[in-house]
């Protein structure tokens, strides 16, 4: 017959396993959860920021051609002129030469810059073109296109020019190889048109190098890269794969990474698949010019940390429990509590509170077990809310970044599917940051945009405010701030006139604003709302301009 201190003993020592096990699997599911999560967040991050860095390199060349066509138009005196005059049109072209040529040398990666005016009343080679061999060498002065060499339907010569034309807006070109120079490019297209008609268009030749460096220096974890397609899972640039080739026909195990693409949804989630008898995990996002960067990595390298922590787990609950049968035959009693309270902690952890406290005050095992537990939560809560703010917040102005702006956007695209929402988008941009940057520097055009948001910040207050580019934010209206928007705008432009009242000449602002309310009969997704806001700022910005030079010539 066993004794009362044997049942006691076997009554602890049942109770240290259950425990011990107890303890042991919930922080593996705790540790599973969290770091599944904080690689989802590793990889969108990594591909966010590479996404923000090409979409600045992207949005810096589309600005350098939208300020030369608004140059080219302020130019121009009448189409009619033009249409008529052919001395006119002469110097009307050396009067844009010079400009064109100094836009191109302020372009990253430009390699080629024109100016090409409508064939149906311009001669074939009117116009300017210069262009140089590579990005270290001087533009020269070349003969533009003959169009009356092609056919309009001959896309590969002269679809620079018709397809924007026909689409009525800017254009990215598909990359494509110029066989004079042995150069990939990349080109940007412009349409230009006055009083309803045709004047031709502006656009530049970019480097392609520049685009493809930049995703071939992004890293993930061991062997992890970057590669770009476009949405219909045509490979533009990959370290192995030929550009063109189409990722179907390398292996039919892809069309659901094709599908997944062609889709452009982008979040935290990682997508699954396999390639060449590896599983792997991929991020993407959609650029400016509306091809998709994707990051990719192996999952057992993803995986590696957690498995590495699962192990740990396992160990340590081994150890744990094997050191717990031990030291219970001494020490029932004084073990009671602290393995009450682990399990408690252990349960709000599984159930994901990480704002625990364990006051173990013994100096055993299971003391150093609970601080050493609580260390790992308190580095765990550390570490989310870090990569949280990273993600999150703009690093220049505090206020919310892309990525939150992106969640923003599908919370309302949600909304948008399933009610009938009030809101509006308010699209900002600073005027001239680019004049500033080049003959003040971007210290100075760093404060100019922080003035900016502070500005927009004081005047939106109960509205998030992003910065969704180098000079560009975006306010979201609802609840109070959207039934006000009118006199919220002309709080703006008070505020705005205020403080350029109380500031040096050279620190004074220029912010061009676009609004647009969405509408269920015309709004199908956000960007549509987007894009009505993003079109009156750039009437805005036209228009600030035009009187901007009116106020000039009425003080020469």
């Amino acid at each position: 017959m066993k004794s009362i201190q044997t049942k006691f003993i076997l009554l602890i020592v049942g109770c240290v396993l259950i425990c011990s096990n107890v303890i042991g699997w919930a922080g593996i599911l705790s540790a599973e959860r969290v770091i599944d999560a904080d690689s989802a967040q590793i990889m969108n991050l990594q591909c966010s920021e590479t996404a923000c860095e090409l979409n600045g390199l992207l949005s810096r060349i589309e600005q350098s051609v939208r300020t030369l066509s608004v140059y080219a138009l302020e130019q121009l005196e009448s189409v009619d002129r033009l249409k008529t005059d052919n001395h006119y049109m002469t110097e009307y072209t050396r009067c844009l030469e010079e400009i064109a040529v100094n836009a191109a040398n302020n372009t990253e990666g430009a390699l080629a810059v024109y100016i090409r005016f409508n064939p149906d009343f311009a001669p074939p080679t009117s116009g300017l073109f210069w262009s140089k061999t590579n990005l270290d060498s001087a533009f020269q002065q070349l003969t533009p296109t003959d169009f009356s060499s092609y056919n309009p339907s001959d896309i590969e010569h002269v679809g620079w020019y018709y397809i924007p034309v026909k689409s009525g807006k800017a254009v990215w070109m598909s990359p494509y190889m110029n066989e004079n120079i042995d150069k990939m490019m990349i080109s940007y297209v412009i349409p230009v048109y006055k009083d309803h008609e045709t004047i031709g268009v502006v656009g530049m030749d970019i480097d392609y190098d520049i685009i493809k460096n930049l995703v071939s220096d992004t890293k993930v974890y061991q062997s992890g890269y970057a590669f770009l397609c476009d949405d219909s899972g045509a490979i533009m640039h990959h370290e192995e794969i030929l550009m063109g080739t189409f990722m179907e026909k390398i292996d039919k195990s892809l069309m659901p990474v094709v599908s997944e693409l062609d889709n452009g949804s982008s979040g935290n989630h990682l997508f699954s698949y396999e390639w060449e008898r590896q599983n792997k995990k991929m991020a993407f996002r959609t650029l400016k010019n509306g091809m998709r960067l994707v990051i990719t990595a192996p999952t057992k390298e993803i995986d590696k940390v957690k498995n590495n922590l699962i192990l740990m787990i396992l160990i340590a609950v081994v150890l744990i429990v094997t050191f717990s049968v031990g030291i219970t035959m001494v020490f029932t009693r004084r073990l009671i509590h602290p393995l009450k309270e682990l399990t408690v902690a252990a349960q709000k952890i599984a159930a994901g509170d990480l704002s625990i406290s364990l006051k173990q005050t013994t100096r055993d095992e299971v003391g150093i077990l609970a601080d050493s537990f609580q260390q790992t939560v308190n580095h765990l809560d550390k570490y989310i809310n870090y990569i949280n703010g990273l993600a999150y917040r703009d690093s220049l102005t505090g206020v919310k970044n892309k990525t939150a702006y992106q969640d923003a956007e599908h919370r309302l695209e949600e909304q948008m599917r399933q009610a009938n929402p009030e809101f509006a988008v308010v699209v900002f941009d600073i005027n001239y940051l680019k004049y500033i940057n080049d003959n003040f520097g971007h210290d100075f055009g760093d404060m100019m945009i922080i003035d900016a948001c502070k500005l927009i910040s004081r005047t939106f207050k109960h509205s998030p405010v992003y910065r969704i580019g180098g000079d560009e934010f975006v306010v979201i209206l609802e609840n109070s701030d959207f039934e006000n928007y009118p006199k919220l705008l002309e709080d703006f432009q008070t505020n705005m006139d205020e403080h350029n009242r109380n500031s040096r000449p050279d620190s004074r602002l220029s912010i061009a604003r676009g609004i647009a309310v969405y509408s269920s009969d015309i709004d199908l997704v956000f960007a549509n709302v987007f894009k009505r806001a993003d079109d009156a700022m750039y009437q805005n910005k036209f228009a600030m301009k035009e009187q901007n030079g009116a106020i000039e010539q009425q003080h020469t």
